[in-house]
């Protein structure tokens, strides 16, 4: 189920900036994410994020207590089932890595991500994407490339999926060429052993 627990926001206000983000789940058993980028503010960077944890459940109750992780070193990737998108692209994220220390201000120290780019639907126009319904992506962990500050890290070993603490999406500007409104409906995000034939391979990079 997407909630609970709930999803946690991670926007470009933390930077100054003024996009925001949400998580929502609708009646027909799908997740909602959608909000506003804004470039103006940070002069053409901007974020508007998603994440869950891993976590624990004690008698169906969230355990905060425990440090948890999600093994899926027995499946081959994640297969996202959209419902409906917008033509912009989105990114998948997955941590690896044990929570840093806080930073004074309380925000997270930043860490690796790893990361696969995904679009639903073409879009001649960057600003107005064009809705497209129903789709599936594969995203194989050979997909996933390992950024640290939105740069891409080569030195970040391997992947691990015996060890994913968090789980995100997140629509960002890439430099100025995505802006405004955004909606993705989401149906499920599922680690499989192999995609289904309707599956279209997730995108590295936004050719």
């Amino acid at each position: 189920p997407w909630l609970p627990p709930p999803w946690s926001t991670s926007d470009d206000r933390v930077r100054g900036g003024s996009s925001r983000s949400s998580l929502s789940a609708l009646p027909n058993n799908c997740a909602l994410f959608e909000g506003h980028l804004d470039i103006e503010t940070l002069g053409g960077a901007g974020f508007a994020s998603q994440f869950q944890s891993a976590v624990a459940l004690n008698h169906g109750e969230v355990d905060s207590t425990s440090d948890s992780v999600w093994d899926l070193s027995a499946y081959e990737g994640v297969e996202i089932d959209v419902g409906a998108g917008d033509g912009k692209v989105y990114t998948l994220i997955l941590k690896d890595e044990e929570s840093q220390e806080k930073r004074d201000d309380g925000r997270d120290k930043a860490g690796i991500n790893w990361e696969a780019e995904f679009r639903v639907g073409e879009s001649n126009d960057a600003n107005m994407g064009e809705e497209v319904k129903a789709k599936k992506i594969w995203v194989p962990w050979s997909a996933l490339k390992a950024t640290y500050r939105g740069k891409e890290k080569e030195d970040a070993g391997d992947f691990k999926p015996a060890e994913v603490r968090r789980i995100g999406l997140m629509m960002r500007s890439f430099f100025g060429t995505q802006q405004g409104d955004f909606r993705l409906e989401l149906r499920s995000i599922t680690a499989r052993k192999h995609t289904s034939e309707a599956a279209e391979t997730a995108i590295n990079g936004r050719n």
